[in-house]
């Protein structure tokens, strides 16, 4: 059933994503280029280091590590654009670093994923073909955001009308993934929650708190700064655990980007609540 269903609840979430995106959202990275780049390299070169460095400084377990390294490579999600519009964060910078790192993410994700199993677990590592994964991934992230981006095309009313339903659907699925990457580890739960909590916030934390200092030396505006911070710390956990459970056949390797995915929502609600009163008061 996870063969299955773990991709299609992907899918889902991205053809709800592809539903709200135009190629203005892509091209537009040109009229932003000094922000743009920031959060690109914030999120694909930065955030992999930070975990790399978490990860020394918190030891665990090698199946919790490469856990950490595959959300670390994860792009975005589309909760991080939800927050920004709550955060009054700059929300088409928002889409389009989401867009543009999802598409990079059939390559990003499974050479930090091979790097980390290597790394990490050596001999004892699941096979991981890269080609095989990187088209894996393409048909379950690009292929469905191209067709939803087509459903738009083809008619603008009805994407707005279908986007209302994929919008808080493609939330439930997120949150349905979580949590059951985490029941499905229910006998050891509590003891992995523990292990891996800390470093997850750890690494949240400073995942946000180093975006927005970097974008505060670049003298970025603010909408642009709340929205690369929370770009930054709020990941496609439905995807992690895709490659986790699906891709690896390692639920333990998915306890990690599980927790995470729950922690980031709490912490990202906040930073968006505080983006927003500082915003209202200049």
């Amino acid at each position: 059933m996870k063969e299955v269903g773990l991709p299609i609840a992907l899918a889902i979430i991205m053809f709800g994503m592809g539903l709200g995106l135009t190629i203005a959202d892509f091209t537009r990275v040109f009229s932003k280029p000094k922000a743009f780049l920031a959060g690109t390299f914030l999120q694909v070169i930065s955030l992999p280091v930070l975990a790399f460095l978490i990860i020394t400084i918190f030891p665990m377990s090698a199946p919790f590590a490469v856990g950490m390294m595959i959300l670390a490579a994860c792009p975005g999600g589309v909760t991080s654009n939800i927050l920004t519009y709550i955060g009054k964060g700059d929300v088409a910078l928002s889409v389009s670093l989401t867009a543009v790192i999802s598409l990079l993410g059939f390559i990003t994700v499974p050479i930090i994923t091979g790097w980390a199993l290597t790394n990490f677990m050596g001999e004892a590592a699941p096979e991981l073909p890269i080609a095989k994964t990187m088209i894996g991934i393409l048909l379950i992230t690009t292929v469905p955001v191209a067709l939803g981006m087509i459903v738009r095309k083809i008619s603008a009313d009805f994407a707005d009308r279908a986007e209302k339903i994929f919008g808080p659907l493609s939330m439930i699925v997120f949150i349905v993934v979580v949590v059951g990457a985490l029941i499905a580890e229910r006998e050891n739960v509590v003891t992995y929650i523990v292990q891996t909590g800390v470093p997850a916030i750890v690494l949240n934390v400073v995942t946000m708190a180093v975006a927005g200092i970097v974008a505060g030396l670049l003298m970025l505006p603010r909408d642009q700064r709340t929205a690369i911070t929370l770009e930054c710390g709020l990941q496609n956990a439905t995807l992690g655990i895709t490659v986790a459970v699906t891709l690896l056949d390692r639920t333990d390797i998915s306890v990690p980007v599980a927790v995470y995915g729950l922690l980031m929502l709490f912490t990202g609600f906040a930073y968006s609540m505080w983006a927003k009163s500082k915003s209202q008061t200049g």
